[in-house]
């Protein structure tokens, strides 16, 4: 007895529908053809799959049991189509992102990656937002996660820009607050200094750092409080909550950006990696994280 692929994936959606029409429309076929698919697998088998009474359609005994194997049969078929796909699929992508989101994102994608596509090369490119996107404009990058950037672009993730403090930091009245800021043309930076403009808070760029990793540094000693996306938060720090001495930041907004090679599948295989990796945080920043006093939402 040998039971086409088919036929099973058809008789799947006919035992959950119980309706040949409703098959039909899921399948872009009619109701004859359907019924044609049925008859077919019905004789394959040798025996009834269904008991029609009426407009009634329920499985006979035979048709409950190869709807148990026919659900494994599919499932191990769409594994091995799967695993073989994979394997065929050589090749490098060019990805860009911004440090900061590198360091968090990047080694998590990377190694799941590569055990799913161990023989495609994936380059890193860390960069600005502005940086990585005219990169994609001369074609010398697939792949590009940008911060708040008004171009188009895959919506993956909304982070919250956040004062953090060393936990013995405090603020003191009357007096200009340090901060620990990345170069010039950082949108949190601006962000930052144009929200404390705009309250009349005195302050000073007390240390500049094009990583995010001299900042954390930075504030980890006491020196300053830094303006940083949320998901880069860790455990040594704290929230320096937004009040009467710092004022609320918006939510950053993350696009996924691609070079104009839409057909390429190896970019399409990463950026499913990057996106599911993003919407992961994502998922649990609204859990452990949500509550940010003083953040503000950007129109985006």
């Amino acid at each position: 007895m040998q039971l086409a692929i088919d036929l099973l994936e058809t008789f799947v959606i006919v035992a959950q529908t119980r309706n040949f029409t409703a098959t039909g429309n899921r399948i872009h076929r009619t109701q004859s053809a359907v019924s044609m698919q049925m008859k077919r697998l019905a004789e394959t088998v040798g025996r009834p799959l269904f008991d029609i009474q009426g407009k009634q359609i329920r499985l006979s005994p035979t048709g409950e049991i190869l709807l148990e194997h026919a659900q494994k049969i599919i499932h191990a078929h769409k594994i091995a189509a799967r695993e073989i796909s994979r394997s065929q699929l050589k090749g490098r992508v060019r990805f860009g992102a911004p440090e900061d989101y590198a360091s968090l994102f990047i080694p998590k994608i990377l190694t799941s990656f590569a055990k799913d596509y161990p023989d495609i090369r994936v380059d890193v490119f860390c960069y600005s937002s502005d940086q990585l996107f005219y990169l994609l404009l001369q074609d010398k990058l697939d792949l590009a996660v940008c911060t708040q950037l008004e171009k188009d672009g895959e919506i993956i993730y909304q982070d919250p820009v956040v004062w953090i403090a060393a936990p013995g930091f405090e603020i003191k009245q009357n007096h200009s607050i340090p901060l620990a800021v990345y170069n010039h043309n950082c949108i949190y930076r601006k962000w930052a200094t144009d929200a404390l403009d705009t309250a009349g808070i005195s302050y000073h760029i007390a240390y500049m750092s094009p990583s995010i990793s001299g900042i954390l540094a930075a504030v980890d000693s006491g020196l300053a409080v830094a303006p940083v996306g949320m998901s880069v938060l860790r455990t040594n720090l704290r929230l320096a909550h937004a009040g009467n001495e710092l004022p609320g930041l918006p939510k950053a907004c993350i696009r996924l950006h691609r070079s104009k090679n839409m057909n390429n599948p190896l970019v399409d295989h990463l950026a499913n990696h990057v996106r599911k990796s993003f919407q992961s945080q994502s998922y649990f920043l609204s859990k452990d994280k949500v509550n940010v006093p003083g953040s503000k939402q950007l129109a985006d």
